[in-house]
């Protein structure tokens, strides 16, 4: 969860990718360096019988080639007119290659652990939560903190009761901070201090939206922009704190 939060690639992804990048440098030495001749004849023994070469960088490297599917930069290695790409070519082509295994791995857990199930409705990728990069602040930590735990909450689409106003809902997050009226006192003070940062239509376009929307719009899911990336950052400062002073008035008061 904290890797998808921040939007970080698993560690041994990391180490993998700085393998390669040895790799490549390996691959770059001129022609008669004494590290790039011992690494093209252990490589070619390794090839030749695997049995015999089963620990060390070679076989460990060659295990990630084959991993992302690079290994095709092993056999032009040892062709008479091997092709080194740039440095820049092979930092692109890995990274790539990296992100694409991550993200199969990445969705493959998601979808595994139904609890996600939300949480992969405003994060549907592998990159840095909008809750994690306007909360980023030590004052804004602990809404980070209520908000990651409510996307990772079960969900459940059968009806439950509200212990506060005898309605029936099924999404409580939902119900809580746009439909409850125990929190309609503070829902009319996030617009009071939306008015001072929105633009009058902008302003009007979030209070028309449905709680649905509206409770994805203040979480940050990737939907329809409204405001400008500046507006955007302030916009979800005063929502997510509002979303966290909704919970503690829903449950803990």
């Amino acid at each position: 969860m904290a890797e998808s939060m921040v939007g970080l690639n698993r560690l041994p992804a990391i180490i993998e990718y700085r393998k390669l990048m040895f790799l490549h440098k390996l691959m770059s030495l001129p022609s008669g360096s004494v590290s790039r001749d011992i690494f093209i004849r252990k490589l070619i023994l390794f090839v030749s019988d695997r049995s015999r070469i089963t620990l060390g960088f070679i076989p460990d490297v060659c295990q990630i080639l084959f991993k992302y599917e690079l290994h095709e930069i092993v056999n032009n290695l040892l062709s008479p007119q091997h092709n080194i790409p740039s440095k820049f070519e092979w930092k692109s082509s890995v990274k790539n290659a990296i992100l694409r295994k991550e993200t199969y791995l990445w969705d493959q857990r998601m979808a595994a652990d139904r609890d996600f199930t939300f949480f992969r409705i405003p994060q549907p990728a592998i990159e840095p939560a909008v809750v994690y990069k306007v909360s980023n602040l030590s004052l804004y930590r602990n809404s980070m903190l209520v908000i990651a735990r409510l996307w990772t909450r079960p969900v459940t689409l059968e009806n439950q009761l509200c212990i506060k106003c005898n309605k029936t809902y099924q999404d409580e997050l939902v119900h809580v901070t746009c439909e409850c009226p125990s929190t309609l006192a503070l829902r009319n003070q996030l617009t009071d201090s939306l008015a001072s940062i929105l633009l009058p239509d902008e302003l009007l376009r979030v209070l028309e939206l449905d709680s649905v929307s509206q409770t994805l719009r203040f979480l940050g899911a990737p939907v329809e922009p409204i405001f400008d990336t500046p507006t955007e950052t302030l916009f979800l400062r005063n929502a997510f704190a509002f979303i966290v002073n909704c919970i503690r008035t829903h449950f803990e008061y």
